[in-house]
């Protein structure tokens, strides 16, 4: 298992460590494989969301401890971090979806009319250009 963190931020990996906050080699929360596979599974904000839970639920194994007047409390950094997962997902929403206006331009509805994958619209503007004589052809 391997970590690796570049603040350069110009691969997937390195982005999806900087959105989880997992940027320090002295205390590392995750391996490159594990956000590897993550990012199989959807795009960076899913990613992170997915990498997010799994690091609150390894908080959510630990005990908090307390020795005289210092405390750990990793059930409070194990909420961080379903929080955390829970923002993503809400960031995921907004911003993976664009809606898309087809026909705006001359140009936009040429590469519409040429894309033989669209499914053909029901109704459209020349739809009775074509007359058709029913007395002939009874």
């Amino acid at each position: 298992m391997t970590w690796s963190y570049d603040s350069s931020l110009t691969q997937d990996r390195d982005q999806v460590r900087f959105l989880v906050g997992d940027t320090a080699t002295a205390n590392q929360l995750v391996q490159n494989e594990e956000i590897d596979w993550a990012l199989t599974q959807g795009g960076i904000w899913f990613a992170s969301s997915l990498i997010a839970d799994s690091v609150a639920g390894k908080f959510s194994d630990s005990a908090d401890k307390q020795v005289g007047d210092l405390r750990l409390s990793n059930s409070q950094k194990s909420k961080q971090f379903r929080d955390l997962a829970a923002n993503f997902r809400s960031n995921m929403s907004r911003i993976s979806v664009a809606p898309y206006f087809g026909g705006l331009t001359e140009s936009g509805k040429d590469v519409d009319e040429d894309n033989t994958d669209l499914v053909a619209p029901f109704f459209r503007r020349d739809l009775m250009d074509t007359q058709v004589d029913y007395e002939q052809e009874a």
